[in-house]
């Protein structure tokens, strides 16, 4: 059966701590029906952890910021 490794990856190519996924797609994969189904259970099961990462990736961000402060336009 094949298998999706998702890594989420920072902006300079390297790879956050605990976001690498392995999804192993369900079926034989030989028909295009079976390729969409896989297709369709894979999204159902991965996009929502990927969401949730990147949503708290995106809120620790936001709260490093506020913690700082905003940044002043220099003069």
């Amino acid at each position: 059966m094949p298998r999706v490794r998702l890594v989420l990856e920072d902006e300079n190519g390297n790879p956050l701590p605990g976001t690498e996924q392995v999804y192993v797609l369900k079926g034989e994969c030989d028909t295009l029906n079976r390729i969409e189904a896989a297709v369709e259970t894979f999204k159902k099961s991965a996009l929502p952890t990927l969401e949730q990462a990147l949503l708290t990736r995106a809120q620790e961000q936001f709260v490093c910021v506020q913690k700082k402060g905003p940044v002043l336009p220099e003069r």
